[in-house]
């Protein structure tokens, strides 16, 4: 009888590929409380394996300050806090406004990806702002308007460097379906008035949501006092006209 071959087993072709790390396994937050407002200034020493505590049943704002650096991982952290705890908050913002020698303050790894995950996991916000982002373009933006109905505000705005900036085609989506974001009031995007295509879309589209104020953000940074300060510029639309710059 000839010997059973048995399959050879490869340690090196089945590992995980050089550069590539285990997916973080995430558990089911027990519930809390937690406070009205949970507000996370830093990312490790305020956030990291803490946030549950601050995040619970009386939360219905989240917001992350000036030493935050905001990525998808933080998403997914708030994806295993229990459905009572999520579908209760209302409103999420992250502030960017740190350009200081050593700061440490973006939203710079935040992906479309991760923009549509967040409209999965909190559907029912009416406020969110993200601001200091570069990889959230179109597709991120559209699934916000698309996905969250009960949205009234919302903002998509850049860093100082070099990001992504939207076009006109989710001004087109968003005048193609008035069903998405029925009340939203202020839109805030970054600043693409260089494009004509981007601008005659913006344009038509807030003529036909006369109630919407279409902001364009700009940011840049001028040196004070031996270190970096952050200066920002608002251009606001409604009804197809500028309104005011600021």
């Amino acid at each position: 009888m000839p010997p059973v071959r048995t399959a050879k087993v490869n340690s090196a072709a089945d590992a995980p590929a050089p550069g590539l790390e285990t997916p973080k396994k995430r558990l089911l937050k027990p519930v809390s409380k937690g406070i009205k407002a949970a507000t996370f200034d830093y990312s490790n020493r305020e956030w990291d394996g803490l946030y549950h505590r601050s995040i619970g049943t009386a939360t219905r704002t989240i917001h992350f300050g000036h030493h935050f650096v905001l990525t998808d991982e933080h998403i997914e952290d708030i994806a295993v806090l229990a459905r009572p705890v999520r579908e209760k908050i209302t409103q999420l913002s992250f502030r960017y406004s740190d350009v200081s020698y050593d700061a440490k303050n973006d939203a710079r790894a935040v992906t479309n990806q991760g923009a549509l995950r967040l409209t999965k996991i909190l559907p029912n916000l009416k406020v969110l702002k993200l601001q200091g982002t570069a990889e959230i373009t179109d597709e991120g933006i559209a699934a916000f308007l698309k996905n969250l109905s009960s949205l009234q505000m919302l903002e998509v705005t850049g860093t100082i460097g070099m990001s992504n900036k939207p076009s006109g085609r989710v001004f087109d989506e968003f005048r193609q379906h008035p069903e998405w974001a029925p009340d939203l009031r202020s839109l805030a995007v970054k600043d693409n008035e260089s494009d004509k295509v981007f601008m005659k879309s913006m344009r038509e589209m807030s003529k036909l949501r006369p109630s919407l104020i279409v902001s364009l953000v700009s940011r840049s940074q001028e040196k004070k006092w031996g270190d970096w300060e952050l200066t920002s510029t608002t251009k606001d639309f409604g009804n197809g006209r500028k309104m005011s710059t600021r």
